[in-house]
């Protein structure tokens, strides 16, 4: 980058930068006469998420004219790692040149306040201007059409398409299965990458499928159904809930017929966290990423939010039951607790166990009076991999927890550890289980049959653990 009057320019990109998904970084030279997007983002950061699906829309309406180009800033030690990075990537279906800024080189040198941010740059590799934050997608897009209408005056637009930019992740049966869940005769895994939830055996075996495998929300029976990056799942009485992520919706599959219908969401996501909440179909949600029942209420962790909400099936109602929306931590009841980016719930008897994961905490809502606790953990950017007692034990991004009431337990998905911990409740206590196998960012954990059962998303498979042998094998879904 260097000065040319009061105009910041790019020549070059800033040293430092690893190219996760391609072999050379994109030469500058072949994108002038495009507007250049520059996407600052984190790999497990729901809001760059968000702002990536907005990014995703602007280019496809004016692909002839906009190329995307990643920059993955870490907050974790573990996505300091390319191969961390190009996972997030895949997970992500980012299909452009995406580098990692591990030292912050590009951050320091654009000036990045905040992560999701967006920096344009001209036809002529002027910088133009940054946009921090998410919901900004109307800015951009006037702000990248008049640089456009600029440059097609200028005679300076460049036509050309822009390479795809790809490293895919191997060909396997599962693509990303991010949770697991059991009754006392099926497991249902939700296949995110795939758009797809499966009912299976014990052994395995695919019994039902349910999504088409094309992103998209309609509802319909069984197969024939769209889905986009399910995750979280829940089952009451003849009802299997979903969290919709990508869809931004809660949907449920009754399991007498197979149908699929849509509960609450319409496939767009919330402009704001400031709205009223009231009927669920009427209400827009922010990347929902997991679900639980109890009795006739249903909990939403709703991670764009940093919320927890429930929804009482009976009245057809929604509601906060904990989080004031601020990204944070902070214990107390209802409204006055803060979350950052809540991801797994559990419930065990009176008590709803949250994986915070933003703040790499594990958290307990009493249903009764929504009183939040935190049983572990200490804020956003105070992380690590350590066992032993509460108040010195660390995680790192947990994506989900189980309770285990007949045990007194709580499994918990430390995601960013690779690692399935546990953590007692009589005790104050985590621990590691020893596997002596690798895990791949596990998103999914539950204890049934005598087993314990692990989706190993980024290793694309589900795991179980006998709980009287201690064996661990892969169970064979879809070979």
């Amino acid at each position: 980058m260097d000065k040319a009057g009061q105009s910041l320019y790019l020549h070059e990109w800033p040293e430092g930068l690893e190219w996760v998904n391609c072999d050379e970084p994109p030469r500058l030279s072949d994108l002038r006469g495009k507007v250049i997007v520059l996407l600052f983002f984190n790999g497990s950061s729901v809001l760059c998420q968000q702002q990536l699906a907005e990014m995703k829309e602007l280019h496809n309406h004016y692909h002839d004219g906009v190329a995307l180009i990643g920059i993955h800033t870490p907050k974790y030690s573990h996505e300091t790692r390319n191969e961390v990075v190009l996972k997030a990537v895949n997970r992500l279906f980012m299909r452009f040149p995406v580098a990692n800024d591990r030292e912050y080189a590009a951050w320091r040198g654009f000036g990045i306040p905040a992560w999701p941010c967006a920096t344009l740059i001209d036809c002529d590799g002027q910088i133009i201007a940054s946009y921090a934050g998410f919901g900004r997608a109307d800015e951009i897009s006037a702000r990248v059409e008049n640089l456009l209408d600029r440059a097609g005056l200028a005679d300076q637009r460049n036509y050309e398409p822009v390479s795809a930019a790809r490293k895919p992740e191997p060909r396997k049966p599962l693509s990303f299965p991010s949770r697991i869940i059991a009754t006392t005769k099926h497991l249902y895994l939700s296949d995110s990458g795939a758009n797809k939830i499966y009912e299976l055996n014990f052994d395995g075996h695919i019994n039902r499928t349910f999504g088409s495998g094309n992103a998209g929300l309609w509802d319909s029976h069984g197969s024939e159904a769209g889905f986009n990056d399910p995750q979280g799942l829940a089952v009451g009485g003849d009802y299997l809930y979903v969290a919709d992520t990508g869809n931004h919706a809660i949907r449920r599959i009754r399991l007498g017929s197979s149908e699929v219908e849509t509960l609450c969401g319409n496939g767009k996501i919330a402009s704001t966290k400031e709205q009223e909440l009231g009927l669920p179909k009427e209400t827009r949600l922010a990347s929902p990423v997991d679900v639980a029942v109890h009795q006739a209420r249903l909990f939403i962790a709703v991670a764009g939010f940093q919320q927890v909400l429930e929804m009482d099936m009976g009245r057809d109602r929604l509601r906060v039951l904990a989080g004031n929306g601020r990204s944070d931590l902070a214990d107390g009841s209802g409204g006055f607790a803060s979350f950052a980016e809540p991801c797994g719930l559990s419930v065990a008897r009176d008590t709803l166990f949250v994986a915070d994961a933003g703040n790499s905490a594990l958290r307990a809502i009493r249903i009764g009076d929504t009183r939040v606790q935190t049983l572990l953990g200490l804020g956003p950017f105070d992380y690590g991999d350590v066992d032993g007692n509460a108040t010195l034990a660390r995680l790192q991004q947990p994506m989900a927890v189980h309770a285990d009431a007949a045990r007194g337990l709580i499994w918990i998905c430390d995601t960013y550890n690779n690692k399935i911990k546990v953590y007692s409740l009589a005790k104050g206590e985590i621990k590691s289980l020893n596997l002596k196998y690798a895990l791949n960012e596990p998103r999914g954990v539950c204890v049934a049959n005598n087993a314990v059962w692990i989706a190993n998303t980024g290793a694309h498979e589900i795991l179980r653990l006998d709980l009287k042998s201690g064996r661990l094998s892969r169970l064979p879904v879809g070979e």
